[in-house]
């Protein structure tokens, strides 16, 4: 073959290659705009910081300089001892501070950027929902988290050569990291739209810092007693903690970016029904894996009953905090939420209290905290009398007690909470975090009006507790807790709290009864555009 036709071999080769990938980089800008124009404008936008392009210089350098520094004073036990652990921690910290604390505070700024300068009201015109925008902002501070890992990955690579320290824990520490740097970017997004005047935005974020900072300490700590001292637990144990730790992350985080969704839609939408479906879900998760480690870990060592209180406490307070806000729900029903009802007998009779209001919300709060208390009691009925997990002598009788007792406590304060929001709705179109605090004034007066009382009746000495102090929740579950409390006083405490939830039921009124309405030839005509 000759020299001009192997060139020109050569030169077709290379206008081929060339074409394949101006075509693959093509369909790349193409797939990227159809998925989120967001993350394209947020990628460009985070790309060309300033913010950027220091953090990314200092990690580069700090990175460097912890290698020289490190490895000298390892010398020259690094030829002969194992020295991966000393290095790793430098490493580690390097690493964290971008992904822990500087990546959430930029998409939280961000996001509060959008809101402040009214961009977000221009966005909310288009054809993106308000998913996509946070859904975009969360992507971009992703891309920007990968960015660190991978510039990092070398010197991680290189301290795991050094020996000290195992493959599995390294991967750990990692996935540690990266799980909690995308919930805390969760979780500063969700704060962004809480405060709209400059006080508020000021308080919002020292709260964000606050948050940042004690997670940044608390995972650090962790992460340095691993490479330290290794893994304590059992392969199995370690398995189900980081299963159960990603799959909480996973719905948490679906809450979080659904309110945070909510709260950046308008009103004339539904905004209610994505919050309670994921609340569902985050409750069936979290009872889902505190029953499989009972079930799966049985014994008298009570070793699978170790989750049963975080998730007791965690569900309680997510059903308290979504019920004063559910209750506090406005009335108003729009013609876009009312079609969106459910049209057909059996939708309507297991989806109404899915739907927006105070009534609807007050009765799903009702009928979940029901079904909370009511699992948690099966759990401990099974782990007392056919697991074998003996609990002490009394401890289910007051458990039993405990658990009427808030929840009946917790059905009164929301029907109170519902009528009082919905006074202050006549002339005031409150905000829903007004929820909370009705509910948190109820509960104050509920304990210091009583106690009050009583303190007056007898000259203001100290005095033991009666029947008299039913409505006061604090003496109440403190004597619980003592053993104190007859059971005929939780008896009449639970009938309370039962004919609570039925006034809650019968209250409900034309809400629930809404008949569907039909889609406007115009609008689906537009769809049809679309």
């Amino acid at each position: 073959m000759s020299t001009a036709s192997i060139s020109e071999t050569s030169a077709s080769a290379h206008e081929n290659a060339a074409s394949w990938l101006l075509r693959l980089d093509d369909w790349a800008e193409r797939m990227g705009d159809r998925l989120n124009p967001i993350l394209i404008k947020e990628t460009r936008q985070a790309l060309k910081s300033r913010q950027f392009v220091v953090t990314f210089s200092v990690l580069l350098v700090a990175a460097f300089a912890w290698t020289v520094i490190g490895s000298l004073m390892l010398m020259p036990q690094i030829y002969t001892s194992p020295s991966a652990p000393r290095l790793l921690i430098g490493y580690y910290f390097v690493l964290a501070v971008p992904m822990l604390l500087i990546v959430p505070l930029a998409a939280y700024r961000s996001l509060e950027a959008e809101i402040d300068d009214g961009t977000l009201e221009l966005l909310s015109i288009t054809s993106l929902s308000a998913w996509q925008i946070v859904m975009g902002k969360l992507a971009s501070a992703s891309l920007q988290m990968m960015l660190y890992l991978i510039t990092l990955f070398p010197c991680v690579a290189y301290a795991y050569t050094l020996r000290g320290i195992d493959l599995p824990t390294v991967g750990l520490i990692m996935a540690m990291l990266i799980a909690s740097g995308l919930l805390l970017t969760v979780v500063a997004l969700s704060f962004a739209p809480l405060a709209r005047g400059r006080t508020g935005r000021i308080s919002t974020l020292l709260v964000v810092l606050m948050v940042l900072m004690l997670c940044e300490y608390l995972v650090g700590a962790a992460a340095v007693a691993l490479i330290l001292y290794g893994n304590p637990l059992a392969a199995g144990w370690t398995t189900f903690i980081f299963v159960a730790s990603l799959l909480t992350a996973i719905c948490l985080s679906h809450l979080l970016l659904t309110t945070t969704a909510a709260q950046l839609t308008p009103e004339s939408e539904n905004r209610s029904s994505g919050i309670r479906w994921s609340i569902l879900v985050l409750t069936a998760t979290l009872i889902g894996l505190a029953t499989f480690a009972m079930e799966w870990n049985p014994g008298d060592d009570q070793e699978g009953l170790i989750l049963w209180f975080p998730v007791g406490l965690i569900l309680a307070g997510v059903w308290t905090g979504a019920g004063a806000m559910m209750a506090a729900e406005s009335s108003s029903l729009t013609p876009r939420i009312q079609r969106e009802l459910p049209g057909n007998f059996l939708s309507r009779l297991t989806l109404t209290f899915l739907t927006p209001g105070p009534a609807t919300g007050l009765v799903f709060a009702s009928l979940g905290s029901i079904l909370v208390a009511s699992v948690l009691m099966l759990a401990a009925y099974r782990a007392e009398s056919i697991v074998g997990m003996r609990l002490p002598a009394g401890a289910y009788n007051s458990l039993f007690q405990l658990v009427v007792a808030y929840t009946s406590y917790l059905l009164i304060f929301l029907f109170c909470v519902r009528w009082i929001v919905a006074l202050v709705r006549i002339n005031n179109n409150p905000r829903v975090e007004i929820g909370l605090a009705a509910f948190i004034v109820v509960a104050v007066l509920a304990s210091l009006i009583p106690y009050s009382i009583g303190l007056h009746m007898n000259d203001y000495r100290q005095y033991n507790y009666s029947a008299w102090q039913i409505t006061n929740w604090v003496w109440t579950i403190g004597m619980i807790m003592d053993r104190s409390v007859s059971d005929l006083l939780i008896g009449a405490l639970g009938t309370c709290g039962l004919i609570a939830i039925l006034f809650s039921i019968a209250t409900v009124g034309e809400r629930s009864l809404a008949i569907k309405t039909a889609t406007p030839e115009a609008v689906l005509a537009a769809r049809e555009k679309k």
